[in-house]
């Protein structure tokens, strides 16, 4: 019988963390929502084509995708939300309570929502509203507005602020420390404010001195996340930064900004795990389930379809949005120019499947095979794609890591 038991401990001992998930605190990540307000909208041709000719951005959608994701954390429950910036589409003050009106309804709820700007957020001078054939500048959004706007979804929760930036900590779960960096200051877009560091010291410090494990959120990358694409990505004094996390022992860093998933964990650094942007497809978000000295991630999606059957929607689109969103993003990501080659169509569709392998954290999902693919003429074409099979074939969906 006593060997009976060691071998069943055995056994769980060998489950993955999640396994456990309904008796363990958790925390959701998403990122990069580009939320704009449907009243600075009109879906018609100018911003139609602006979004067909981006990145796969639904953002023709993000007020459904929006909705669906509140329900489905009123419904499910994690103890936070962290959202880490690039909250709008272009800084629209208008965008901005929209959606704190939206999030509001999770925290009413009883579960914390914790929100970081990002170079989308603040100081943006492109923010417009959208009819017709053309654009119209609105009111955009300051430190201080955004501050305003978001006061009750973590900043008022603040266990320290930052006087130089809206940076913060709080402390959502007893003994996590929530470290919310803000890089995207007036004056310091892309970089921890100088005059932020001596703050960053205070805090871990005392994190440090009472024991508790801190998790830190940023917009932009504490790591290159591509070899090819990293500037204007990673944080500029990301080094300053780093050395602090490892002297402090911080055990993750959450980012987002590049859009796509994909995490770095090597022997001896802090992990980072950027989330892939909410408006692309898979629509995902992370979700942080925390033991005693150890925390698993996993990506959800955001189930629109559900939500849009539940809401009586008749739009197709809604209701089999997985697909949709796949095909939009196919159909308007990374694709070849126009050539003479008569294979060019099939390559550029091999293309835009790699890059959503890419996108959606599934590297070890790439054929092999595709490898030997070569893409004549087209230089920086051959270069992403050369930078994506390089990498070890992983998925980035997943991730387990100390506290």
């Amino acid at each position: 019988m006593r060997m009976l038991s060691s071998t069943l401990l055995f056994l769980l001992m060998l489950l993955p963390l999640s396994a456990f998930a309904s008796d363990m605190p958790t925390m959701w990540i998403a990122t990069d929502l580009h939320y704009i307000s449907p009243s600075l909208t009109d879906n018609s041709a100018y911003f139609m084509r602006m979004i067909e000719s981006g990145d796969g951005k639904i953002v023709h959608y993000i007020d459904e995708l929006t909705d669906a994701l509140v329900e489905q954390a009123i419904e499910q429950r994690p103890d936070c939300l962290i959202l880490s910036g690039d909250l709008t589409f272009n800084g629209a003050k208008k965008s901005h309570e929209d959606l704190a009106a939206k999030l509001r309804r999770i925290d009413e709820a009883g579960v914390s929502v914790y929100v970081l700007p990002g170079n989308h957020d603040v100081y943006c001078y492109s923010a417009a509203s959208f009819s017709g054939d053309s654009y119209t500048l609105v009111q955009g959004t300051t430190s201080e507005d955004f501050e305003a706007i978001y006061h009750d979804l973590g900043f008022d929760e603040a266990l320290a602020r930052d006087p130089y930036s809206l940076s913060y900590i709080a402390e959502p779960i007893p003994g996590i420390r929530l470290l919310m960096l803000d890089v995207n200051t007036q004056f310091s877009s892309c970089a921890v404010a100088q005059n932020t560091f001596a703050w960053l010291d205070e805090v871990l410090a005392k994190a440090k001195t009472d024991g508790a494990k801190v998790i830190a959120v940023s917009h932009q990358n504490l790591y290159a996340h591509s070899s090819l694409l990293y500037q204007g990505f990673m944080i500029a004094n990301a080094s300053m930064l780093e050395s602090r996390y490892e002297k402090y022992s911080v055990a993750v860093n959450l980012s987002g900004h590049v859009h796509m998933q994909h995490t770095i964990s090597v022997e001896g650094k802090v992990p980072e795990i950027a989330t892939s942007s909410l408006a692309v497809s898979p629509c995902q978000y992370g979700v942080i389930t925390l033991g005693d000295n150890h925390a698993s991630y996993r990506t959800e999606t955001v189930n629109v379809s559900a939500w849009a059957k539940a809401h009586g929607k008749t739009d197709p689109n809604l209701l089999d949005f997985a697909a949709y969103a796949r095909d939009f993003f196919l159909n308007t990501s990374l694709r070849l120019k126009q050539t003479d080659d008569p294979d060019a169509d099939t390559l550029a569709k091999w293309i835009a499947e790699v890059n959503a392998a890419y996108f959606a954290g599934r590297t070890d999902l790439i054929s092999p095979a595709s490898a030997a693919a070569t893409i004549a003429g087209d230089a920086f074409h051959s270069a992403y794609i050369a930078s994506i099979l390089a990498e070890p074939p992983r998925d980035h969906t997943q991730l387990d890591f100390p506290l």
